[in-house]
Parts: structure tokens; C-alpha cells; sequence
């Protein structure tokens, strides 16, 4: 392999990458008509479009570099990553298409908006936002080191990481900061293809440098045979009583089945997120979501980890030449165009969701914390300059994270998930549950954001910065964060509503209320199918990512004394979750039409005239809070330096 191999094709692609994004940003902003069309397309993205961009964020990219290096270094531990696809799938099912009605009827463009009118909380709207952030600056600016990481292992050293992180970060600020949310649906559809078609070939790579299927289960076989591997091939019982991991815990007893569930229960954050619900209420109808979740999320992107992320990963786990980086190295060696166009497929699923985290957490950060409560004079057209300004610092942010503080960059990562599936809870309340009220909400969140930080690395790296320490560690009792959180939100919901008055509602909250009992209420036929509704989801959760999955460990395993035989030629685990696949996805597509959670549905909605308030000028206690912000945070990095130097920090 040259010098110029490896220094021409990777850029050269990477510029054909770019200039196509420009020019669908440039498309973006004509198409857009203010800042409405930067903000929300005009709510005029097409169906097809979002089911597809909402698939590719959902599992792409950080599938391939997570889920992949986790097969290849633990191997079937953790059947749970085979069947994401439904689990990521389950949440859209849910809400989607009655929170795009709700959206329709009271005239609002995103999760945090959703917050703000039915439950008029700030507290709600601010912790939206900060999940956006979390996802913006964590879990996309970790997946983007290790694209970094890549360009500097595939250009032999000639990019730097810091390099290669700085080009990155303003490929991104330029498609998101330019065009707003069409031109992320827009370019997200090649990003999305890209993606995919980066998946299927790697796989197929893999597969072949393992000598084909037959060999590399045959490969499998012999490494479960051996007393050293044997452990990768089983989910190590139901649950273990640990402190957690670090203390009297590690990674090696923490595949049970319980740990599969909470896993799973992480998964469903996402589409929770508001990063999600952004492409959703920016769609023109709700008719496509059926399809979408079930066809394209659960069945063509699920089958694509059960098989495709999850060859690659299997391979690694066989031959450690070829791991993810490996075969990249080989595909170098072999082909430098190819490999780069393989390449610039996984960062363009990478740049997806890192786009989406980015605008969702700058249009956060402006329109639903800045000028509500700081500056309610503020222009639609200067918040489009603003929201611009708060994409480029939170992607400079990233950017000196992913070369400074990888640490904290992984300890936000690890809680965006399980703080995203914290969100359920007052999704549920607006879609759903009707009785959840706006305390109960407010602090079932408050508790369930409390039990990810104190369960995770985050939580007890802050309070040992101040001289404390937790007596447990990360996922006690093999329990991942996002349940142990999702716990203490249940039953701080369950309790609050029960004491407080279930009838107090706004007027907003009333028409959406109003809207789910009469034009969108469930058909009897649906209503009568509850209790089975109820049975399958349970039953499929169980055996798929629950304790069932200790049947998985030998329900296709015969022996016969010493000799062990796989009766459909691959790992018992693997079978088992292709079971679970196809179930799962039988799953979702009876929630989806069987019982119209997500069905198409032909109604219009007339907007919501809200009744005349007196409008007070609020510029006098706006600048007085801008002023108490700025001391309180002065005062607490003062009170944290001086607390750290007190306690020998």
C-alpha cells in the first residue's frame, strides 16, 4: 500500500461527502420559508423520509462501532444487542403518532414544547434539553473519537486525531447549522443508505475472510468447547446480588438475564429522546409511522444487527484480525478506494445522529430555555442566529472533549440512554395515562434521573469530587441504570398521583384529553384485544431480554456424552435471538395495526385557540434572571474548586 493510497482516496471521497451535503443544505435553505422552516421544515417532511432518518439514527453506526466490539470481545453474553431493533422500535409504536396529534392540535414542534403546554413545567423542559445535550456532546461526540480514531489508524498517522476531529466537527456544524431540520431529513436519507450499505459489505467481508458460514460456526463450536471461552456462549444466570461493577463486581458476572432487560430497557430511551420525536413532529402526516417502525426500524434495520453487526462482531471474536479496525486495516491493504468509501459510510451514519443530537440540544437550549425565560422578546430570526451559534460552540465542546477529557466524554455517554428512557413516564401521562399529573410526573423524572446518576459512573466520580462515597458500584445487582432509575420514577408516579388532585389540569391538557376520547379514541375491536396485547408484550420481554433467555442457553444445543451439537448450526444464543427477532417484530406489528397505536388514521385536527391572557412586560425579571444565573454559577465553580482543594481533590 503507498503513502499516496492512503493519503489521496479517504480525503478525496470525504470532499465528494461534503460537497453533497452542501448542496442539500443549500436545498434546505430554499425550500425554507423563515424560521419555521429552519426549526420544524414547515412540518412538511414526507413520511418516508423520517421513517427512514429516524431508523438510520436509531441503529446505525453506534451499532457497528458499540454493539460489534462487544460481540468480538464477550461473544453471546448479551443476547439483548441482537434484538435492539425491536426494542428500539417498541417506543415509536407508542407515542409517536398520538404525540404528532397532540403536536398538530396545540401547534407545537417539539418534546420540550409538549412539556411546556400540557404540564407547563420548566423543570420538564429543562431536562429534555439536557437530554439532548447529553446526546449531543456524550453519546454522538464518543462515537465521533472513534471515528477519529479510525482516520488516524487508516491514514497510517498522516490525520491526526485532533485533525481529524476538527474537519468532522465542521462537516457537522455545516449541514446542521446551514439548512436546520430539512436539510438533516434531506441528507439523512444518503447518510442513511450509506450506512447501510457499509453494514451489509463489511459483513459480507467478514464472512468471507472467515471461510464462509459453515467454517465460521464451525469455528464457534470449537471455541465453545473450550473452557477459557465457554462462558461467552451463555447468559450467566438470572440475576446476581453484586455491589455492582468495582465493587465486588466485574464485567464478567454481569451477563444475566436481568442485565439483559435493564440493557434493553436502555434501548428504549431512544426513541423517548427528543431527538426522535424532532423528525416526527416535523413530518406532514402521522400515516406513515405504522410502517415505518414496523418495516424499516424493527424488521430491515433489526434484521440487519441480528445478522450483519452481528457477523462482524462474531468474526472478532474468532480472529482478532478481524476486529472492526482490523478489517478496515485489511480492506486498506487491499482495496484504498473501497475502504474508504466503506469508511465514509460509518461516519455518515455517526454524523446522523451526532446532526440531530446537535440541533435538537441548540434549539433546546434557545427557544425553550433562553427566550422563555430570559428573553421573550426574541426574534424568530435572531433565534435561528442563536440556535446557529449554540450548534457551533456545542460541537467545538465535543470537539475538545473528545481530545481532552475522553473520560467524561464516556461518563456522559453511558447516561444519555438510561436518562432518555426516564422521559417515558410523562410521555405516558401526555398519550396514555391521563391520571399521571403534573407533580407526579415532574418528580418520578426527578427520581428517575437521580437513580441513573447514583448507579453509573458519572454519579459517584461527582460525589467523590466532593468527598463522598457510594457503597455501590455501576448496575448493582447486574441491574443497568436505566432500571434502577425507571424503578424509583415508577413508584415516586405511582405515589404522587394518589395524593395529588388528579383533576387539575391546564386547558391545554384538557383539549389533548378531549382529543384522545373522541376522534382518536381506540376501537373496540382494539380495546378487546388489551388483555392479549398485555400477554404478548409481557411473554416476548421475558423470554427475549428477560429471565427466559436461560432457555436460550440450550434450547438448541444437543450432546451426546462430550460431544456437543448445535442443532441449527450456530450458537444456541444466536438462534434464540433470531427467534426473538422474528417475534419481536410479529410484536410490533400487532401493537402498530392490530392495536392502532400507530395506524394510519384520517382525521383532521383543527389548531387550538388558547384563551386571551393578559400580557405583562417580563424584560425587568428576565434581566434579574440572567444576573442570578450568571452569580449562582460563578459561585458554584468557586464552591466546587474550593471544596475540591478542601478535600484534597
Amino acid at each position: 500500500m503507498s503513502s499516496v493510497d492512503v493519503t489521496v482516496w479517504l480525503p478525496l471521497l470525504a470532499l465528494f461527502y461534503v460537497a453533497v451535503l452542501l448542496y442539500w443544505a443549500r436545498v434546505a435553505v430554499r425550500q425554507s420559508e423563515g424560521a419555521d422552516g429552519f426549526f420544524s421544515a414547515g412540518h412538511a417532511i414526507a413520511p418516508w423520509i423520517s421513517a427512514l432518518v429516524i431508523a438510520g439514527a436509531s441503529l446505525s453506526s453506534w451499532f457497528v462501532l458499540g454493539g460489534s466490539r462487544q460481540i468480538a470481545e464477550t461473544g453471546f453474553q448479551m443476547p439483548a444487542l441482537l434484538v435492539a431493533g425491536i426494542a428500539i422500535a417498541l417506543p415509536g409504536v407508542v407515542f409517536f403518532k398520538r404525540l404528532w396529534f397532540v403536536a398538530e392540535r396545540l401547534r407545537v414542534s417539539s418534546q420540550a414544547d409538549i412539556f411546556r403546554v400540557y404540564y407547563q413545567s420548566p423543570f420538564l423542559v429543562v431536562v429534555s434539553t439536557a437530554v439532548a445535550l447529553l446526546f449531543a456532546v456524550g453519546f454522538a461526540g464518543l462515537q465521533m473519537r472513534a471515528v477519529a480514531e479510525a482516520v488516524t489508524l487508516l491514514t497510517d498517522g498522516a490525520v491526526s486525531q485532533l485533525a481529524a476531529s476538527v474537519v468532522l466537527g465542521f462537516v457537522l456544524f455545516a449541514g446542521v447549522g446551514i439548512g436546520g431540520i430539512r436539510a438533516i431529513a434531506y441528507f439523512g436519507v444518503i447518510q442513511t443508505v450509506l450506512v447501510f450499505t457499509s453494514i451489509v459489505t463489511l459483513a459480507g467481508f467478514a464472512l468471507l475472510w472467515s471461510g464462509g458460514f459453515g467454517a465460521l460456526n464451525s469455528g464457534l463450536l470449537a471455541l465453545s468447547a473450550s473452557p477459557e471461552a465457554a462462558s461467552g456462549f451463555l447468559v450467566d444466570g438470572v440475576i446476581h446480588f453484586t455491589a455492582g461493577l468495582g465493587r465486588a463486581g466485574e464485567a464478567e458476572g454481569a451477563s444475566t438475564a436481568v442485565a439483559n432487560l435493564s440493557l434493553a430497557l436502555a434501548f428504549m430511551g431512544f426513541q423517548a429522546s427528543p431527538l426522535a420525536l424532532k423528525l416526527v413532529l416535523s413530518t406532514r402526516s402521522p400515516n406513515g409511522i405504522a410502517a415505518g417502525q414496523t418495516w424499516v426500524t424493527a424488521g430491515f434495520f433489526g434484521g440487519l444487527v441480528v445478522f450483519a453487526v452481528t457477523l462482524i462482531g462474531v468474526a472478532g471474536l474468532l480472529d482478532k484480525g478481524l476486529t472492526l479496525d482490523a478489517l478496515f486495516a485489511r480492506l486498506q491493504s487491499q482495496s484504498p478506494w473501497f475502504a474508504a468509501w466503506i469508511f465514509i459510510g460509518i461516519v455518515a451514519g455517526v454524523q446522523l445522529l451526532a446532526g440531530l443530537a446537535l440541533f435538537a440540544a441548540g434549539e433546546g437550549l434557545v427557544r425553550h430555555v433562553y427566550k422563555p425565560y430570559f428573553n421573550s422578546r426574541l426574534s424568530k430570526t435572531d433565534a435561528v442566529t442563536l440556535t446557529r451559534i449554540a450548534v457551533a460552540i456545542l460541537a467545538v465542546v465535543a470537539m475538545v472533549m473528545q481530545n481532552l477529557t475522553p473520560v467524561t466524554l464516556s461518563a456522559l455517554a453511558a447516561v444519555a440512554l438510561p436518562a432518555a428512557f426516564q422521559l417515558w413516564t410523562p410521555l405516558l401521562g401526555v398519550t396514555w395515562l391521563g391520571w399521571i399529573t403534573r407533580p407526579a410526573a415532574m418528580t418520578g423524572v426527578g427520581f428517575g434521573l437521580a437513580g441513573v446518576v447514583l448507579t453509573e459512573p458519572l454519579g459517584y466520580e461527582i460525589l467523590s469530587f466532593f468527598g463522598l462515597e457510594l457503597p455501590w458500584g455501576r448496575w448493582p445487582w447486574t441491574i443497568h441504570s436505566a432500571a434502577w432509575g425507571m424503578a424509583a420514577n415508577i413508584a415516586a408516579v405511582l405515589i404522587i398521583s394518589a395524593i395529588t388532585n388528579r383533576k387539575a389540569l391546564s386547558a391545554e391538557a384538557l383539549e389533548v384529553r378531549k382529543l384522545f376520547a373522541g376522534a382518536l379514541s381506540v376501537g373496540k375491536k382494539a380495546r378487546g384485544l388489551r388483555a392479549t396485547a398485555w400477554s404478548v408484550a409481557l411473554a416476548w420481554f421475558f423470554l427475549a431480554t428477560g429471565p427466559g433467555l436461560i432457555f436460550g442457553n440450550a434450547a438448541f444445543v444437543t450432546r451426546d456424552g462430550e460431544t456437543m451439537t448445535w442443532l441449527l448450526g450456530m450458537p444456541s444464543l444466536w438462534a434464540w435471538s433470531l427467534a426473538a427477532w422474528v417475534s419481536g417484530l410479529g410484536l410490533v406489528w400487532f401493537l402498530a395495526y392490530k392495536m392502532e397505536m400507530a395506524s394510519p388514521v384520517h382525521v383532521e385536527i383543527p389548531p387550538y385557540t388558547p384563551p386571551r391572557r393578559l400580557e405583562t412586560d417580563r424584560s425587568t425579571v428576565e434581566q434579574e434572571r440572567v444576573r442570578t444565573l450568571i452569580i449562582t454559577g460563578a459561585a458554584g465553580f468557586v464552591l466546587a474548586v474550593l471544596t475540591a482543594f478542601s478535600f484534597g481533590g
